[in-house]
């Protein structure tokens, strides 16, 4: 078991994009990270430069969708930090295709990371985390489990189940002291949506009022904040961080 007395942060999709942003986010704030990741090499570069900050940190490689790595994840985080302070549920698969033509393979794939390893991954962190009041969940939301984009249907379905799944945890875990929230952004720049940015920009950039994309660093501020102690009184929301999208017009 690690020697540090530092709140830990486990940020599953932490190789790259958003996830990348809040693990460093925090690491700069002096928690420990682990970064569990498809995609060991990523993850094991998001640990590095966490390393370089002088905090511990931990890569190590997770299918979120397979529900026996989840367990034995989990199992070797309670094992090497005996503590779980804030977990950030923000792996996900971006699929587009419409209803009609998604494939079995598709809408499993989208599912079962999107929604059911949000699910499990928060199971198999709860025992942990009761162990110490005052822990935080952030899960990932969209934009799109409010506002559906053609193309985008079982994306947006898993990701207003994600919300729906954010405001049933508040409640149950409100009494051990552990709450839950989850950012919603718009178009945020990362490689998970980066052809949507190339292919049709202009187009996007209509829908958002501040006529800019998102950045994965001010998602991370978003959930240094939710994860603080100036939003104790907080829980069971659904943030956004989107420009306006959606509920604002310059016009």
């Amino acid at each position: 078991m690690a020697t540090t007395n530092a709140p830990v942060i486990v940020v599953t999709g932490g190789g790259q994009g958003i996830g990348r942003a809040i693990a460093l986010r925090f690491a700069r704030g002096g928690y420990d990270i682990v970064v569990p990741d498809r995609n060991p090499a990523t993850a094991q570069e998001t640990a590095d430069a966490a390393h370089q900050l002088g905090v511990h940190a931990l890569a190590l490689e997770l299918d979120v969708a397979n529900r026996d790595q989840v367990r034995e994840v989990f199992s070797r985080i309670d094992d090497e930090f005996g503590r779980i302070d804030v977990l950030v549920n923000n792996a996900a698969v971006f699929l587009r295709e419409t209803i009609e033509k998604s494939t079995d393979d598709v809408i499993d794939q989208t599912i079962n990371v999107n929604f059911r390893g949000v699910l499990d991954c928060t199971r198999a962190a709860i025992p942990t985390m009761k162990r110490r009041p005052g822990g935080c969940i952030i899960n990932a939301a969209s934009i799109l489990g409010q506002f559906p984009d053609v193309g985008l249907g079982v994306y947006g379905m898993t990701k207003t189940a994600v919300a729906l799944l954010t405001r049933i945890l508040a409640g149950e875990l409100a009494p051990y002291g552990i709450r839950c929230n989850a950012y919603q952004p718009a178009v945020t720049d990362t490689p998970m949506v980066h052809n949507i940015i190339v292919e049709r920009p202009d187009q996007k950039l209509e829908q958002i009022p501040l006529r800019q994309f998102g950045k994965p660093e001010q998602i991370a501020a978003l959930c240094w904040f939710l994860a603080g102690s100036d939003a104790e009184y907080i829980t069971g929301q659904v943030v956004p961080c989107d420009g306006g999208s959606g509920r604002c017009s310059d016009q």
